[in-house]
């Protein structure tokens, strides 16, 4: 940051055009705003001498808060005062890094917050994949009665042509659990297959979890065993599937083929 104080002295200090003292101090926020040696805080103050700032500016500054250690609103407050100057528009990636931010609050704010990220989705008319997923899955991941608006957004999605990855399709299995919609997580299944959309670890964790969740073990247990490779996370969802509805020799037979490797290395 030392250097980067002498940079921007020198910009100060140089006679240069309003483009070019702008240029200059867009380079230096974005790295005050984004790098692990950065300041955050120094980036604000350098953002409040421009003008009017450009896009790259503003997504510098909303981002770089979205991925702070320390929760805030600023990234909200940002977007707010960008879209009331009316220039310049937000696009895509201020939407990814708002709803990011509106993500990584307490359980208590997640209801209250969800509700402010759709009301930044539904002002963007630009809305990209990332868009589309990062708002599905914070709909997802709060569950309640807000699964059925991650479903309905899904269909929204394909209506608006915008092809999802493993990405989106996780959180909406997630949904399609949290629900008990075990027809349309099938569905889901099924439209995965028809778009080729590749069946990674957590996609398969998603779709063993969902089934077992909703009482459909046997086809549960064919997820997960067409399974190249199983962390913890998809072995625990299997066995405590099993254990839950009552197939506890099923579930112990395969925590012990999930243990066998080990206690072969330590013999």
């Amino acid at each position: 940051m030392r250097v980067l104080r002498q940079i921007h002295a020198r910009v100060l200090t140089q006679s240069m055009s309003i483009a070019s003292f702008s240029f200059g101090l867009c380079k230096i926020i974005g790295f005050c705003a984004l790098s692990p040696h950065g300041d955050i805080n120094y980036a604000r103050r350098l953002f409040s001498q421009i003008r009017s700032p450009n896009i790259f500016s503003w997504n510098s500054m909303i981002r770089g808060y979205s991925q702070s250690q320390t929760p805030s609103k600023e990234p909200v407050i940002l977007f707010r005062k960008m879209v009331k100057k009316g220039y310049p528009n937000p696009n895509t990636y201020t939407m990814a890094f708002v709803l990011k931010a509106c993500s990584i609050v307490s359980v208590m704010e997640e209801g209250r917050q969800v509700v402010l990220a759709r009301k930044v989705f539904d002002e963007i008319t630009d809305r990209n994949l990332v868009a589309w997923s990062t708002m599905i899955s914070g709909y997802a991941k709060i569950g309640c009665e807000f699964v059925n608006e991650a479903l309905s957004l899904f269909r929204d999605m394909q209506m608006e042509d915008v092809v999802p990855d493993e990405v989106t399709m996780v959180s909406v299995i997630s949904a399609c659990a949290a629900s008990g919609a075990l027809d349309t997580g099938s569905w889901v299944q099924a439209y995965i297959k028809k778009q080729l959309i590749e069946t990674d670890l957590e996609l398969s964790t998603a779709l063993v979890y969902m089934y077992a969740k909703c009482g459909w073990i046997d086809t549960a247990q064919e997820v997960f065993d067409a399974m190249k490779v199983k962390d913890t996370k998809a072995w625990s969802s299997m066995i405590v599937g099993l254990a839950i509805h009552g197939l506890a020799e099923d579930a112990l037979r395969n925590f012990l083929r999930w243990k066998k490797p080990r206690w072969k290395q330590t013999m």
